[in-house]
């Protein structure tokens, strides 16, 4: 289980300034926010550009921050992550936000990226808006109950591509995007692929329906 999203302390490094950041934004005082911000990231590192933005998505001005995160998931020499996987566009001058939620891979061996893509796919039908993936059992619990988080309505493999997309109706939930990531890369290192390419591909390239 991924509690990294939901779990929050004082004395964690950089709290501070994201706290501030969080109610300069909640102020409508953006640039000041970006700047605690930066200082936030530059005391916690890498795990707290997700938090960051987290705190914009509500406000349209998550898109620079979701691709630095996304950089950071990538491992040099080994199963790196394209800056514009799961893009989140939109929300600048009153403009709708929406997130690409597809994962393609590009690798040496597509037919284990296939096998990987095929595992991933019902991990990642139980991965929640706040970034937990739960066990099937655990899943179902939750759905459940009368008001759960957020988790993909579908998931599909394209082997043509190869590529796994998944239903989430355009929401912006960037703590799903970091554990979906997660658990391809996982699939792929278990399927034997040690280099690989995650990206997205531009809504433009798409093939139409």
């Amino acid at each position: 289980m991924d509690t990294e999203a939901a779990s929050s302390s004082v004395d964690r490094p950089g709290e501070a300034a994201f706290r501030r950041g969080c109610q300069a934004v909640e102020a409508w005082e953006w640039d000041l926010a970006e700047e605690l911000f930066e200082d936030a990231v530059r005391v916690a590192g890498p795990p707290m550009l997700w938090r960051v933005t987290e705190a914009w998505s509500s406000r349209g001005q998550a898109s620079s921050w979701m691709r630095r995160a996304v950089a950071s998931e990538s491992e040099p020499g080994g199963i790196t992550v394209d800056p514009t996987a799961l893009e989140i566009t939109g929300g600048h001058d009153l403009d709708v936000q929406v997130q690409n939620w597809e994962i393609a891979v590009r690798s040496d061996d597509p037919v284990r990226a296939i096998v990987a893509l095929t595992a991933a796919e019902p991990r990642l039908l139980c991965v929640f808006e706040d970034g937990r993936e739960l066990s099937l059992e655990d899943a179902e619990e939750l759905w459940d109950e009368a008001m759960f988080p957020y988790s993909p309505n579908f998931a599909a493999v394209d082997p043509e591509v190869p590529r796994i997309w998944m239903d989430c109706k355009g929401g912006v939930y960037p703590h799903m995007a970091r554990t979906m990531l997660r658990v391809v890369a996982d699939e792929l290192r278990k399927a034997g692929v040690r280099q690989a390419h995650l990206f997205t591909r531009p809504t433009w390239d798409l093939p139409e329906d």
